[in-house]
């Protein structure tokens, strides 16, 4: 089976801030804002009796809602811009022992065995070649029956962990 596919950037920053806020680190983080503008907004209308929110909790509450994504966007912005993996048409072979991708400017094989892992999302297959990288392949850029078929390869697969869509 052969997909070709192109991520966008607009795509890849979509994907990418949905799997950075799915860390349990950065929810903690988001729960931490929620209960600073939760303080400041019942302090201002007295609902509750609670101190006066002191310069460090608006420092905090910037440095997460403002700073946190900046700093991921410019990241994500690098390392899209910086990698021709990423923003390459790719032309992807799938076969049952292994996957060949072709871009522009470079052309891969990779053994199924030798994968880190894979994830299905609802929009995207992300197959990781280690814990921080992965071959990502958009279904918008899939026949049903190419996913259907994509899903049977798989499932074959003994050595690689595979996290299908609807174990997730």
């Amino acid at each position: 089976m052969t997909i070709k596919t192109k991520v966008s950037f607009r795509q890849y920053v979509r994907l990418l801030f949905g799997l950075t806020y799915q860390r349990p680190v950065l929810k903690l983080l988001l729960g931490v804002a929620v209960v600073l503008i939760l303080w400041i907004v019942f302090y201002y209308t007295g609902i509750l009796d609670l101190p006066k929110p002191i310069i460090y909790q608006y420092i905090t509450l910037a440095l997460i809602l403002v700073a946190q994504p900046i700093v991921i966007f410019t990241t994500i912005y690098t390392v899209y811009h910086s990698s021709f993996q990423i923003c390459e048409p790719l032309e992807m072979q799938l076969l049952s022992d292994e996957i060949k991708i072709r871009g522009n400017s470079f052309y891969m094989e990779v053994k199924w065995e030798k994968l880190f892992k894979i994830i299905e999302k609802r929009d995207w297959f992300l197959i990781y070649q280690n814990s921080l990288s992965a071959i990502i392949i958009a279904k918008k850029d899939m026949e049903h029956t190419e996913i259907t078929e994509f899903r049977k390869i798989l499932q074959d697969l003994e050595k690689v962990p595979v996290q299908l869509m609807d174990q997730i």
